[in-house]
């Protein structure tokens, strides 16, 4: 399986709330930054992603526009863009973030494109580093649900 193949594949487990799957693409030494304040850890990740999913059940990441990007120290890296979009029929809670339960508001999110970073090594998603866009984030996303929550982990 190619880079690009396998983060489409681990994305596609993330959209289907296949955690268990999605799970199995990550390094154990795995990190995601740039989308939340501080770094996640693979645990934490996951967490964040499920109670995304718990309370937006439709929640889409419209990945596309992959890029496999070869790096001389032997990894390899490949670049999207992920717009995610749904609407929010549950209330839900993000523990790695700390936030105290988000009421069900009924709203409808749709994130600007943001691109996601992706550093694979021996086979596994090491790293995924969200670049910085107005209006996105974690921040955005609770901002487009009417939920102003000043998350500082």
């Amino acid at each position: 399986m190619s880079p690009a193949e396998l983060v489409k594949a681990f994305m596609d487990a993330l959209e289907a709330k296949d955690f268990d799957t999605a799970s199995s693409y990550l390094a154990d030494d795995f990190l995601f930054s740039g989308w939340t304040p501080q770094p996640l850890d693979r645990t934490q990740f996951m967490a964040v992603m499920d109670g995304l999913k718990e309370g937006i059940p439709s929640l889409s990441y419209n990945f596309h526009t992959v890029r496999d990007v070869q790096d001389v120290q032997q990894e390899s890296r490949v670049k999207a863009t992920v717009q995610m979009m749904g609407t929010q029929t549950e209330s839900f809670i993000l523990p790695p973030l700390g936030t105290p339960p988000i009421p069900q508001m009924a709203g409808t999110i749709s994130m600007p494109e943001e691109q996601w970073n992706y550093t694979l090594e021996n086979g596994k998603i090491a790293r995924i580093v969200v670049g910085h866009v107005a209006g996105g984030g974690i921040q955005g996303l609770l901002h487009q649900l009417g939920v102003d929550l000043l998350i500082e982990q």
